[in-house]
């Protein structure tokens, strides 16, 4: 017990958290954006999440600042389904690129993530840092969302925590969110070993693992009550309502899917609780969950009843 304390911590001091100059721009950054792909082909789709930004940086920026790009790079890949590919690109040899000198992302007329200090942007705000700093701006009809600091090692701090505990955590969250709505709509339609795959797939309903291993130290911080209701909220969807679904319990498993609901809108709406969300997140990555449920036959009135009939965003 106490070896696990002291690596909390540890990670804890690993992981601080840098200075948000935009709190709010930088949580509701638009890291990706649901859009048509394969257009022309048997495989498209026209609600698939693509990066919404390229990530850059100055030509003179130090390798150990630029470094961090490759991680945020992985990161954003865990959120988004696709690149943004289609045949067009393909014929012509070109595949969407993520990381990119300032000059050509600034081209490619996205938002962007650009590392470090280096360059003309920074430059012409007159911005200074005082420590590891993530922070939104507006650029010539673009958000840009700066990763600085007062050296490299302060850019590299920001940029691992903008790729670890932002961009995965929002991963993270929104899989195990759609997946959650998906589970509601399996048992909906009786498929219910199906929903019991769902719920123990790394990267379906159990993709909010990654979210509780980064979120352990804030943990041990909860209030009791908030504690008691994250227990309670494992033990129906990951003990009852997982043995309901493998014995054949449709009824049982709807029941218990909506009591698994009520415990997050405790934690999301503080609902007898201390709020945990502090921040209303984006509708356009938020309300991809109701055309989730519409696939599925479902509507509102199927999932948001009584304490959870609060809706919005």
């Amino acid at each position: 017990m106490v070896l696990t304390l002291c690596l909390l911590a540890l990670a804890s001091l690993l992981y601080a958290k840098p200075i948000l100059d935009t709190p709010s721009a930088v949580k509701k950054f638009p890291f990706i954006k649901y859009h048509e792909v394969w257009k022309g082909t048997p495989a498209q789709d026209d609600d698939t999440a693509i990066p919404d930004v390229v990530i850059t940086y100055g030509n003179s920026e130090s390798k150990r600042a630029v470094s961090v790009a490759g991680e945020i790079a992985y990161y954003l890949g865990q959120w988004t389904d696709d690149p943004g590919m289609n045949p067009r690109l393909v014929r012509k040899g070109r595949t969407p690129s993520i990381i990119l000198p300032l000059e050509r992302a600034f081209a490619t007329g996205k938002n962007m993530i650009l590392i470090g200090i280096q360059n003309p942007i920074v430059k012409k705000l007159g911005i200074t840092f005082r420590g590891p700093t993530l922070k939104v701006v507006d650029w010539k009809g673009r958000k840009v969302l700066i990763v600085g600091g007062r050296n490299p090692q302060e850019i590299f701090s920001a940029g691992r925590f903008l790729a670890r505990r932002i961009i995965g955590f929002k991963a993270g969250a929104y899989r195990t969110f759609f997946s959650f709505v998906k589970l509601r709509g399996m048992i909906e339609k009786g498929e219910l070993h199906s929903a019991l795959m769902l719920l123990k797939d790394p990267a379906g309903v159990s993709a909010c693992g990654k979210n509780l291993s980064l979120a352990a130290p804030m943990v041990l911080k909860f209030p009791k009550d908030v504690k008691k209701v994250v227990k309670r909220r494992n033990e129906i969807l990951y003990t009852l309502l997982a043995s309901a679904l493998k014995d054949g319990n449709q009824e049982e498993a709807r029941r218990l899917w909506k009591k698994a609901m009520i415990t997050c809108y405790q934690c999301h709406q503080g609902l007898g609780i201390q709020r945990l969300r502090k921040f209303v997140p984006s509708d356009v990555y938020h309300s991809k969950h109701q055309r989730i449920a519409a696939d599925w036959g479902l509507d509102c009135r199927s999932c948001h009843e009584r304490i959870t009939e609060i809706r919005g965003y």
